[in-house]
């Protein structure tokens, strides 16, 4: 992971466990416990945010790589290409599939020889 990659993941993480850390130090009646626990929680929040989008960017790079591809592409072949597992791979098509960006080719194959091909 790049410096910079890390310096946008780590403010979530971070937040978070100020948040909680501080809450576990005041008085549990106390406005600053409630601030902390607010604090924790957009924390978490920006560490659900982070992954929602790392999904997004690799829902990118699947299209991308099926718009090089015209008669569609194997899940093993995308995992190749983008050096991610087929579990990842399927995932992401499922999704752009759920958004009608990909149809699958029919037959009932295994799930690396499943084929996929854009939308028209």
């Amino acid at each position: 992971m790049t410096t910079t990659a890390f310096l946008t993941r780590a403010p979530g993480p971070v937040i978070a466990a100020l948040g909680l850390t501080n809450a576990c130090f005041v008085p549990p009646a106390s406005t600053t416990f409630v601030l902390s626990l607010a604090l924790s929680v957009s924390g978490l929040l920006l560490v659900l945010d982070d992954v929602h989008e790392s999904d997004l960017r690799r829902d990118t790079r699947v299209l991308a790589v099926l718009a090089r591809t015209p008669g569609g592409a194997r899940v093993r072949r995308i995992g190749c290409a983008l050096g991610l597992r087929d579990r990842t791979v399927a995932r992401s098509l499922g999704r752009l599939t759920d958004d009608g960006l990909v149809i699958p080719d029919a037959g009932n194959q295994p799930l690396p020889l499943r084929t996929y091909r854009l939308a028209d």
